[in-house]
C-alpha cells in the first residue's frame, strides 16, 4: 500500500495523549469561498454559536448564544427569520449560561444544551442541560435535568495547553459525543459522556484524537444518522460514520477549506439543511450553505 492512501498515527508520547493522532492527507484546492445567504435577528441571537436541524419540527434549526447572552434556544428558518411560536426565545429554567457553545438532539425528541465554553480551560464545572424539544404544541421547556462533569484528565487550572475547551455536542446512536477545541494545536479529542443514573457522576472517556487542521467549532450529524460533519473556522469535514463501533476517523471522508467573508469570520454554528448541502452559521449572524459537492475525498 503507497504512503499516502495510509492512515497515519502520530506516536502519543510525542503529543502527551493516551490515543493516537489519526491524521488525514488532504487534497490540494482552492477555498470554498462562503457567501450569505440569509441572516438572523441579531436583536435575539446576538451571537449565532451553534445550529441544529430539528427532526421534530422540519425546517426548524435551533440555535443559541454563547457567554453573557440569556438562558434561551431560538428555533429559526434557513433564511434567517425566527419560527412564530419560538419568536421570542424559550428559556431553558434552573440553567446558567457559563460558556454555551453547542447544541443537539435526536428524533425521540430529546434535546441537549451544552454549557461546555472554557476559553482559558480554567473552569473546574462543565454543564449538560437535558430537556423535551419545544414545539408548537408545547413551547415550553417545563423540565430540566442537569449533568455536571469535568475533564477527568485535566488537573492544572487553567490548563496550560488550552486543550480542555470545546464547542461541540452530538449523539450517534443514543450516545453522546464531545469534540475538543485546541488552541496550541490544530488536533481534537473525541469523548463519551455516559449519562449517569441518579446520585452517581457522570463518566467520561476518550476515543480518539484526530488532526482536524485548526479549531473544531461544532459538528453535527446528518438526519439518517450515516454522516458527521465537522466545522473549524477555516474548513469542514463529513465524515461517513461506521456501521459499529466509534472507530469514526478512519473511514471514507470528505474535506473542504473555506474562506468566510473578513467580517464574518466565526463560523460556530453547522447544520445540514439536506442531505446534499450543510447550513452554517457565523457569531456576526449570516448564514452560508455549503454543498456537499464542494467537498473532495481524503486519504
Amino acid at each position: 500500500m503507497r504512503l499516502g492512501s495510509l492512515y497515519l498515527f502520530l506516536a502519543v508520547t510525542l503529543w502527551g495523549g493516551d490515543v493516537p493522532v489519526v491524521v488525514r492527507e488532504v487534497p490540494e484546492m482552492d477555498a470554498f469561498q462562503l457567501q450569505a445567504s440569509a441572516k438572523v435577528d441579531k436583536k435575539l441571537v446576538p451571537e449565532c454559536s451553534a445550529l441544529w436541524a430539528s427532526q421534530q419540527n422540519p425546517g426548524a434549526f435551533w440555535t443559541l448564544s454563547d457567554s453573557g447572552n440569556k438562558t434561551e434556544i431560538i428555533p429559526i428558518h434557513s433564511d434567517g427569520s425566527t419560527v412564530v411560536w419560538g419568536a421570542k426565545g424559550i428559556p431553558i429554567k434552573g440553567s446558567k449560561n457559563y460558556d454555551w457553545e453547542a447544541l443537539t438532539g435526536d428524533a425521540d425528541g430529546n434535546m441537549i444544551v451544552a454549557d461546555v465554553g472554557n476559553n482559558i480551560s480554567n473552569r473546574r464545572q462543565l454543564n449538560l442541560y437535558l430537556f423535551k424539544e419545544p414545539s408548537a404544541q408545547n413551547p415550553e421547556v417545563a423540565e430540566v435535568k442537569t449533568i455536571s462533569f469535568i475533564w477527568p484528565d485535566q488537573k492544572e487550572f487553567p490548563d496550560p495547553e488550552l486543550k480542555h475547551d470545546c464547542e461541540s455536542v452530538f449523539k450517534i446512536k443514543g450516545n453522546i459525543y464531545f469534540l475538543t477545541k485546541h488552541r496550541r494545536d490544530t488536533f481534537t479529542e473525541l469523548w463519551r459522556i455516559d449519562i449517569p443514573q441518579a446520585n452517581q457522576p457522570a463518566q467520561l472517556t476518550k476515543i480518539a484524537q484526530f488532526n482536524a487542521k485548526g479549531m473544531v467549532t461544532d459538528a453535527s450529524v446528518s438526519p439518517d444518522g450515516k454522516s458527521l460533519a465537522i466545522l473549524t473556522y477555516r474548513a469542514v469535514w463529513v465524515i461517513t460514520l461506521p456501521v459499529a463501533g466509534e472507530n469514526i476517523f478512519n473511514g471514507s471522508m470528505e474535506y473542504a477549506p473555506l474562506s468566510p467573508p473578513l467580517l464574518s469570520w466565526q463560523i460556530e454554528g453547522c447544520a445540514w439543511l439536506d442531505t446534499k448541502t450543510l447550513l452554517v452559521g457565523s457569531e456576526q449572524g449570516d448564514l452560508f450553505k455549503i454543498p456537499l459537492s464542494a467537498l473532495k475525498p481524503v486519504k
